[in-house]
């Protein structure tokens, strides 16, 4: 009886060390807190609001998988298209967003709905200690934290490992 429970340890020591190293799945959540830089705002004929901006901003994110900072810098560009209403009529985003140590990885979202509800991001490319680790998050734009140039982004998402 003692070898067959010794076994199933090994084997569950064994299933578990090889989760740590591949493919395994590790929940996030985050806030970003972006302060604007630039933004060059045009109007078509048609009414529609076109928005080009660059900011610059600290990423506090949760459930971060072990050794991957919980504080992170975003630097970010994005085009904003508006209806006159300012309903969104097509929106996207890349933000290349580094730890203290240089590693990163750079990510890509978008929003399509005329409320702005369906907000998702993932990572497109990484390197460091992020290198060929995914993630894909929903979003959503919460409106400004300090003033009118300074915006807030929630969202909720997972890590996976690479393979």
């Amino acid at each position: 009886m003692c070898k067959i429970i010794n076994k199933l340890i090994k084997l569950g020591c064994l299933f578990s060390a090889m989760l740590a190293v591949s493919g395994f799945a590790v929940a996030e959540t985050g806030t970003g807190y972006m302060f604007n830089v630039s933004e060059n705002i045009t109007t078509s004929a048609d009414g529609t609001i076109i928005n080009e901006s660059t900011s610059k901003g600290v990423w506090v994110v949760e459930n971060q998988p072990a050794g991957f900072p919980s504080v992170m810098q975003g630097n970010c560009s994005a085009t904003w298209v508006m209806a006159a209403d300012f309903s969104n009529k097509g929106s996207s985003w890349r933000c290349v967003t580094t730890d203290t140590e240089g590693d990163g990885f750079l990510n890509v979202g978008r929003i399509m709905a005329p409320d702005w509800s369906d907000c998702a991001a993932s990572i497109v490319s990484s390197w460091g200690k992020y290198a060929g680790w995914q993630s894909s998050v929903n979003c959503q734009p919460m409106g400004p934290f300090a003033g009118e140039d300074t915006s807030t982004y929630m969202w909720s998402g997972e890590w996976t490992a690479p393979e």
